[in-house]
């Protein structure tokens, strides 16, 4: 019988064992059928909760799916930002707590593209009394949980990642890409700051992802090119990646 470690199980979801722990005890998935791992059966059953997380519920509600279908409710990602934005009104530590549990509970690809990103650009585009400051807070909120998020790596065996913050379009996102990058088990070194010369990392690492928010100039992007050129394992990533003066 093929049984599958933790480490291949997180590697295959992009899920944290933390995550995975989570589950357990949520009573979504069981523990490994032994100490070599889980089963083929059980992988397909995380991969399963996986994808009912991907929806937005919260796990309780993901059980009752699995075992009550008929008294399931749905809520989704809108009643989880909406969750986060009342408590980002509140001066206290409630958001940051919140925000390190609902990071844990679902996959890092779910979280911050059908929550964190958006809630980004709402509170960018919020013009209400108090905008400034709960938009400063939650910009501070993901540096402070990208960090915690990248110090907790680095005491795991994950795949080392350089992540070069080529340009930007507002300064949440590339911290926000480091969230996810770590949650599928990277360990990322990041370089917020755009330049116009070639970020250089402090570490040695495997992967190099030059993040382009609004697009990449001539140069990075010959020196993107060398990189490719001499085998490197170097690759642009973002919603723009054009060439821009």
């Amino acid at each position: 019988m093929t049984l599958y470690s933790t480490d291949t199980v997180c590697s295959v979801t992009g899920v944290l064992p933390t995550t995975l722990r989570r589950w357990r005890r949520a009573g979504l998935i069981a523990a490994p059928a032994s100490k070599s791992g889980y089963t083929g059966s059980q992988l397909t059953r995380i991969l399963t909760v996986q994808i009912l997380t991907h929806a937005g519920d919260t796990l309780p509600e993901v059980h009752t799916l699995l075992t009550q279908p008929n008294a399931y409710r749905h809520s989704g990602w809108a009643c989880r930002e909406e969750e986060l934005l009342t408590l980002l009104h509140q001066d206290d530590t409630q958001f940051d707590d919140r925000l390190w549990q609902m990071g844990l509970e679902y996959s890092s690809d779910a979280f911050v593209h059908h929550c964190l990103r958006p809630l980004n650009l709402w509170l960018r585009s919020d013009f209400h009394v108090g905008a400034t400051c709960r938009l400063t807070r939650f910009h501070a909120a993901m540096v402070d949980h990208a960090g915690r998020m990248m110090n907790s790596a680095y005491r795991r065996k994950t795949v080392p990642l350089f992540l070069e913050a080529v340009s930007v379009t507002d300064a949440t996102e590339i911290w926000l890409e480091a969230i996810r990058l770590t949650g599928q088990g990277f360990r990322v070194e990041l370089s917020p700051d755009v330049s116009a010369l070639p970020a250089t990392a402090l570490k040695e690492y495997e992967h190099h992802v030059m993040w382009c928010g609004a697009g990449i100039s001539h140069t990075k992007h010959a020196h993107y090119q060398q990189r490719l050129e001499a085998g490197d394992m170097v690759m642009l990533s973002g919603p723009d990646t054009r060439l821009v003066s």
